[in-house]
């Protein structure tokens, strides 16, 4: 019993998490069509998380230029795992144009709180796409325009309390075999 609870206090003196932030530049990311099209713009980050990694919050700087006919508020941006999967809370996908039901070009910031668990490749996949209408058939609907940005808040466990927490684990395990 000494032994599991020496354990436990080691693993529990010894976690400490790292808060981190990570920007990325998504200047000239371009929306094509609906959720899937082929031809919407896919862009990946690798997030620095040792095997563990949950993103808790996201901010976001872009500015948006529709083409023709396309408003606004079609524009969708996405975040997920490198197979397609979001583990997590809302929201996995936002519309920074929400309400703006018109053309042009106008500047968006913003954050939101999140709970995003990433696979074991620590890779976040950022796309674009349109809700509502695809205007441009086979072209561009949107284009983020340069300066545009997303920014991922997130804690990371250093690496010696993964260690910790194995060896804590090993030494609860081994001694209920000498029990």
């Amino acid at each position: 019993m000494k032994s599991l609870l020496l354990g436990a206090m080691t693993v529990s003196l010894s976690f400490s998490l790292s808060y981190a932030q990570s920007s990325i530049d998504i200047s000239g990311m371009q929306s094509w069509g609906f959720d899937g099209d082929q031809l919407n713009e896919t862009m990946v980050f690798d997030v620095p998380f040792n095997g563990f990694g949950v993103i808790l919050g996201v901010q976001y700087d872009i500015t948006v230029q529709t083409i023709n006919e396309s408003w606004l508020d079609e524009v969708n941006v996405r975040f997920g795992n490198s197979d397609g999967t979001f583990h997590g809370n809302w929201p996995d996908s936002f519309r920074p144009g929400a309400g703006d039901g018109f053309s042009g070009t106008q500047r968006y910031t913003g954050s939101f709180i999140t709970d995003f668990h990433l696979n074991a490749d620590s890779e976040v996949h950022i796309s674009l796409f349109e809700t509502g209408f695809d205007d441009n058939l086979n072209s561009p609907d949107a284009i983020l325009l340069p300066g545009s940005t997303m920014t991922f808040s997130y804690f990371i466990p250093s690496p010696s309390t993964s260690a910790l927490l194995g060896f804590g684990l090993l030494s609860a395990t081994r001694r209920r075999r000498i029990a």
